[in-house]
């Protein structure tokens, strides 16, 4: 308790008496991690559009007009089966000009006159399970159910879905290379004030060290101090990017990054901290002459 009590007094004797480097530096951390969440913010609120396309992708399988609905419903029981396949719902004929009328009301007169010798077809409405929604699972899927007795047709989405997909990956690979930018930049900016801290402490630091502290002890305050500022400033950096998300809700409706992203921001900018603090020290604390 007691080096833990004398650690916290040199923190805080670090700390005391340079206000404006110490503001200058949590205003510079702080606004580089409001770039930072505001990304995350656009990111977030990408991928849950994304994620909602990708619940809605599946495969329809239209069926032959000379195919029976108990073949039809026994072949979706067959495809229910089949790995990666979650669920399977028959369309008759009669659901399928239901639906039709509903969607394209504008089109019923023309579904009138050939409705005696038209008939649309029955359909099964594939769900898959989420490890098969990409682009290369649902068109492998898709090539084997068209291969089948009585399919006459296989539909899903081959246009969007590589785009979709290839989407997704690109806003993962961007985010890590925002994150990289931002440990390295305030890294440096971290670095450099715990740089100056050891030069304007060196003569209490080579004190110290002639009387016998250990090294350890000589780090740690300015670990501390470069810790805390990491933390202070992606606090405040996530204070105002959530001030400028609440002003632009009305206009422009999305939501808020989750806590747990809220949490990881917090986690990195007390790991940059941390490394920025060690990157200062590298220099080395002065040495008893």
């Amino acid at each position: 308790m007691f080096a833990l009590d004398s650690v916290l007094r040199e923190t805080w004797m670090n700390l005391r008496g340079k206000h404006a480097s110490l503001f200058v530096t949590l205003l510079m951390v702080s606004f580089s991690f409001v770039v930072f969440d505001t990304f995350l913010v656009v990111t977030w609120n990408l991928e849950s559009l994304l994620r909602e396309e990708q619940e809605a992708v599946g495969i329809e399988v239209f069926l032959e007009n000379n195919l029976a609905e108990e073949d039809g419903r026994r072949l979706g029981d067959i495809l229910t089966g089949m790995e990666g396949v979650r669920s399977v719902y028959y369309v008759s004929h009669l659901e399928a000009e239901a639906v039709f009328r509903v969607e394209f009301p504008e089109q019923e007169e023309m579904l009138d006159i050939l409705s005696d010798r038209f008939l649309l077809p029955a359909s099964l409405q594939i769900s898959l399970h989420p490890g098969y929604r990409n682009a290369e699972s649902v068109e492998r899927l898709a090539g084997t159910f068209g291969g089948m007795n009585g399919v006459e047709d296989v539909i899903y989405g081959e246009e969007y879905l590589p785009e979709l997909t290839g989407t997704v990956r690109a806003l993962g690979r961007l985010v890590l290379f925002a994150g990289l930018i931002l440990v390295v930049s305030i890294s440096l900016v971290v670095s450099s004030t715990i740089r100056l801290a050891v030069t304007r402490r060196a003569l209490t630091v080579e004190i110290m060290s002639i009387v016998g502290a250990p090294g350890w002890f000589l780090r740690m305050p300015f670990l501390l101090e470069g810790t805390m500022l990491g933390l202070a400033g992606s606090a405040g950096g996530m204070l105002l990017a959530a001030v400028v998300s609440a002003i632009l809700s009305p206009t422009v409706p999305h939501s808020f990054m989750p806590s747990s992203w809220i949490l990881g921001v917090l986690t990195l900018g007390t790991f940059v901290g941390g490394i920025g603090s060690w990157m200062g020290l590298l220099s080395g604390i002065p040495k008893p002459r």
